[in-house]
């Protein structure tokens, strides 16, 4: 009986070692996260953005996420290629035993001149992953002492309750802008090419981390003197999981220099819609969605798919930056 519930408890690290990857309703305030070759494209010199995500907390298995990213690009003009440099910070913890993930990434990329309104950018991204779990907190079936369940007997578990290791990312992006406030990206990111294992079993079981395939397309309109129609959609493949987003916003423009309003809904195919509000103020950027659940899972959360945070804070050196900024981006 007791190989049984070790047995159990192997097969349940083992099932979530093969979760996704973090994941958030604002795909596109999380650049890094979603490809590599999004480092240093963006309106500006320095980008420093973060995100917090309450997920499912009305049940026992919440989610917990945050994320820091920087990144900037050495752009000596608008008519040359450059290089740019970032780095994120990943923190996830899910469900009764606070299995957790730390991952810190150093990204790269190199962006190619193509016309006077566009770029082609390959990127790569190399990480350290961390995961644990708390031991104190495993309950196994050898605590039944025949009554009840006994606390003071320890808990059967696994060689490790810890593990790291290394990892590899690459991906490609296209830019086309035409004006400050018209443009758009398109690309595709392939995340873990190295496949690399983490299983807590120390070697008598393997968990290959599962390749995600990131496709993603975001854009900017013009369509009145204030008002710009933002669209953005992405699919996310990794093993037998995938994920379809599609967002649209509307970006109302407050006074002519300094702050906009952002009104939007997001969609996520089969699982939850996602209203969101975000304000700019020169150059701050915070954001706020609340998913409401739909799919089958929706009868443990009462719909309740929770908060979603973004904060965005842009530097501005640039004179003649290749991806024109301006005040409100």
């Amino acid at each position: 009986m007791k190989r049984l519930y070790l047995s159990c408890l192997l097969g349940i690290c083992y099932l979530v070692s093969y979760s996704q990857d973090i994941h958030y309703s604002q795909f596109f305030n999380s650049p890094l996260n979603l490809n590599p070759a999004l480092t240093g494209v963006f309106a500006g010199e320095q980008r420093l953005s973060g995100n917090y995500k309450s997920q499912w907390a009305s049940v026992p298995v919440d989610y917990n996420t945050f994320t820091l990213e920087y990144d900037r690009n050495f752009a000596a003009s608008d008519t040359s290629n450059f290089f740019s440099l970032g780095g994120i910070i990943n923190y996830d913890q899910a469900g009764a035993v606070s299995l957790n993930l730390v991952n810190l990434s150093l990204n790269a990329s190199y962006s190619l001149r193509l016309s006077d309104h566009s770029y082609l950018t390959p990127g790569v991204q190399v990480g350290l992953h961390s995961r644990s779990y708390d031991r104190d907190k495993v309950t196994t079936g050898n605590q039944w002492n025949g009554e009840f369940q006994d606390p003071s007997i320890p808990a059967e578990a696994l060689v490790n309750d810890g593990i790291r290791f290394f990892d590899v990312s690459a991906g490609l992006n296209y830019h086309r802008q035409t004006s400050y406030r018209d443009f758009f990206d398109l690309g595709v990111g392939l995340f873990h090419i190295t496949t690399p294992d983490q299983s807590f079993s120390g070697g008598a079981t393997e968990s290959n981390l599962s390749q995600r395939l990131s496709l993603y397309g975001l854009s900017s309109f013009e369509v009145a003197d204030k008002l710009d129609v933002l669209l953005n959609a992405t699919f996310q493949n990794q093993g037998e999981y995938q994920e379809i987003l599609v967002n649209a916003q509307g970006k109302i423009y407050l006074d002519k220099d300094n702050t906009a309003l952002f009104l939007g809904l997001g969609y996520r195919v089969g699982d939850a819609w996602y209203p969101m509000i975000a304000l700019q103020y020169n150059n701050i950027y915070v954001g706020f969605n609340y998913d409401v659940n739909f799919s089958g899972f929706s009868e443990k959360t009462s719909n309740k798919g929770g908060p979603e945070f973004s904060f965005r804070y842009m530097i501005y050196n640039v004179p003649n930056a290749p991806f024109k900024p301006c005040p409100i981006y």
